[in-house]
């Protein structure tokens, strides 16, 4: 098998289970990441987390189920990158068990020489996990069009909410002809923390290792997967002259708390006009799941007179554990 061959039929497969589990339905709108751990689940394959020394994932393939182990070293991103691989594995029938020290975007282009079955699972993984239809839909919903996927702030916006790595969502686009290798590759060289800086200008985290969301009403109704601690900054539009505000007294009672919270100037002070409002909000440390609902109205009437409202489901969990997947664990308890 060619190299050309190997990464055809990795990417073929991929599309053949998009299809047959529904996903490409069910995602169409552009308001979730690919579920990767609901298709192992699916398919009846056994995961199982643990910090694996010298190793991201590892595949066992039996007579009559198969298994896989994904590391806990490493982020969520990483996680589920390397379960999309390991399923490669799976997916393609190899029978030997699999050691993966590395696994990739195959658009990376870093490789010289190539194993015939890890390009076939990278390839399956990367179509699997950011196939051009995902990344299209989520554009598309935010409005984005080519000009804007050549900026590296939107293109952090566009990996988080495909709940993958920078720097695959850099080579995913110019697999899907969005963007050309040359400005993927120069993008996926900028470092995520400028992008991070940019949108929190005024607010100065502890680490700049966490996420950092930028949501706006294009979001409304989105199942986001995180971090704990990641920021989420909100631009609201406010039609403060009509004396209506966003009420954001609710956010101290979910997994969020409020670091920020100011309004530009108005640009029309008439009857009627906006204003900028932006609201950052912090997760806490523990992992959960949680939904923000904010709602713009007049403080004296009741919620009955909402004129906007925002709704986000938020899933900040961060990285897997040691042990079952987190949805198994819970069924068991």
């Amino acid at each position: 098998m060619t190299k050309r061959d190997a990464i055809l039929n990795g990417i073929a497969r991929a599309a053949e289970l998009h299809h047959k589990l529904g996903f490409r339905e069910q995602l169409k709108d552009g308001s979730r990441p690919m579920d990767i751990f609901a298709a192992i689940e699916a398919l009846r394959i056994m995961v199982l987390f643990r910090p694996l020394d010298g190793l991201l994932g590892v595949y066992v393939p039996t007579p009559n189920s198969a298994g896989m182990l994904v590391t806990t070293q490493r982020d969520h991103h990483v996680q589920r990158f390397t379960a999309a691989h390991e399923l490669g594995h799976h997916v393609l029938q190899h029978r030997t068990v699999s050691l993966d020290i590395s696994v990739g975007y195959v658009g990376r282009g870093e490789k010289t020489g190539y194993d015939e079955q890890e390009l076939e699972a990278d390839s399956f993984a990367g179509e699997f996990m950011l196939p051009k239809w995902l990344i299209v839909a989520h554009a598309r919903r935010q409005g984005w069009g080519v000009v804007e996927l050549r900026r590296s702030e939107v293109v952090y916006q566009l990996s988080l909410r495909l709940a993958a790595s920078y720097q695959a969502t850099c080579y995913a686009l110019a697999s899907a002809n969005l963007l050309t290798q040359r400005e993927a590759g120069a993008l996926a060289a900028k470092a995520p923390k400028e992008s991070k800086q940019r949108t929190m200008y005024d607010v100065v985290p502890s680490s700049w290792r966490q996420d950092v969301w930028l949501l706006s009403d294009r979001d409304k109704g989105a199942q986001l997967l995180g971090s704990p601690e990641d920021f989420v900054v909100l631009n609201l539009e406010e039609h403060l002259a009509s004396g209506y505000e966003w009420d954001i007294e609710p956010v101290p009672s979910t997994d969020f708390e409020v670091r920020k919270d100011d309004r530009a100037e108005p640009v029309d002070a008439s009857l009627g006009g906006t204003v900028s409002r932006r609201v950052v909000v912090q997760g806490r440390a523990a992992p959960g799941r949680t939904t923000l609902r904010l709602e713009e109205r007049r403080p004296w009437e009741g919620s009955d007179s909402a004129l906007n409202s925002m709704e986000f489901k938020l899933a900040l969990l961060g990285k897997e554990p040691v042990g079952l997947l987190r949805a198994e664990r819970l069924m068991a308890a």
